[in-house]
């Protein structure tokens, strides 16, 4: 906003009522012994227009200096006015007074300049001026944007906890293709919550579960024996009990927790070029413990594949030592699988 400037134009007052010059020739006004041409009208001293310093600037906006430095409080100086020269008129030389009244000063001490006017001023305070307040400009700074995740690991931690167990199983098969068709991607599943919904389905009591019927059991010899079977038994035969599917998905879990524990032991040699213990790897030990005291077959055998799915010459002594006691389990599929655990240990 443009403020107008804080003066009084001359031009701008009112027609002023200046009082004619009292002058003739045997008078002479000595109150203002100002005399002007024929014509024209001299304007005293006094009343020649006096600027006051400008304190408001013209134009409203943020000023800054470039040095910053201590300045003392100075006057301020108007640029001297000039004196309009005093005219006489040609008067006779016997009617000119020369005599001047004590109290007047004389005609050359009147026309006093600007700057002794000011100088003499010099003790009044000094008008202030105040300039707004500059703020220092403000820097944005950008914060950098987060890496987009390529997997919903909520998603999968959904689905490996949801109480249906076809859910779970499908889940863990999608991180098993995962992981041999994008091991880079599959790293986002290396979580703490990933793993520990992998353990809960391996540590699942499905003792007290509803397991099959004898008349299942009879249906399923019958087709393993290649008996011939009504649409209602084949149908009997196939299903599966909640016990079952428990127990099916402890597999699954397994198989697919050995897959993330060498993803991750294969990480950390990259960045580390060190070999995490056997003890260390995230779902181990879970694994161990459902070898050593789980009672169904199918999950010990289970147990023993998952395991030799990660060994390697640093594990080797540890998984000799566990494939050799699993070698004298009592139930013969899972001594089989204990056997060809130690004939591909040797051969690595």
């Amino acid at each position: 906003m443009i403020q107008a400037p804080n003066y009084v134009n001359p031009c701008m007052l009112p027609q002023m009522q200046i009082p004619a010059p009292n002058c003739n020739a045997v008078k002479i006004d000595v109150h203002n012994p100002s005399m002007s041409a024929p014509g024209q009208i001299a304007m005293p001293a006094y009343q020649q227009p006096q600027y006051a310093p400008v304190t408001n600037p013209y134009y409203d906006y943020p000023q800054a200096q470039l040095y910053s430095y201590p300045q003392a409080p100075q006057a301020y100086y108007m640029p001297q006015q000039p004196v309009m020269p005093q005219v006489m008129p040609q008067q006779p030389a016997a009617a000119i007074c020369t005599c001047q009244p004590q109290n007047v000063a004389p005609l050359a001490q009147q026309a006093v300049p600007q700057q002794v006017i000011q100088q003499q001023n010099v003790n009044a305070p000094a008008p202030v001026v105040t300039q707004p307040k500059t703020e220092a400009p403000k820097v944005e700074v950008e914060a950098p944007k987060p890496m987009t995740p390529q997997v919903d690991l909520n998603s999968f931690i959904a689905k490996l906890t949801n109480p249906d167990y076809e859910v779970q199983a499908n889940a863990m098969e999608e991180i098993a293709n995962m992981v041999k068709a994008e091991p880079q991607k599959a790293t986002e599943l290396l979580d703490e919550k990933v793993v520990a919904a992998l353990n809960d389905i391996i540590n699942k009591d499905s003792s007290k579960l509803e397991g099959p019927t004898a008349e299942q059991i009879a249906a399923r010899e019958k087709m393993m024996k290649g008996e011939n079977l009504s649409d209602a038994d084949k149908k009997l035969a196939t299903t599966i009990t909640p016990m079952e599917q428990a127990e099916r998905n402890k597999s699954y879990a397994m198989f697919t927790a050995a897959i993330m524990q060498k993803l991750y032991g294969d990480e950390v040699a990259k960045l580390t070029g060190s070999t995490v213990p056997l003890t260390e790897l995230p779902g181990a030990t879970t694994i161990v413990e459902q070898l050593k005291n789980n009672e169904n077959p199918m999950v010990r055998t289970s147990a023993i594949e998952a395991l030799s799915y990660i060994q390697q010459p640093a594990y080797k002594q540890d998984l000799t030592t566990l494939f050799t006691i699993a070698k004298n389990d009592k139930d013969k599929g899972v001594q089989d699988a204990a056997a060809a655990a130690l004939s591909k240990l040797e051969q690595a």
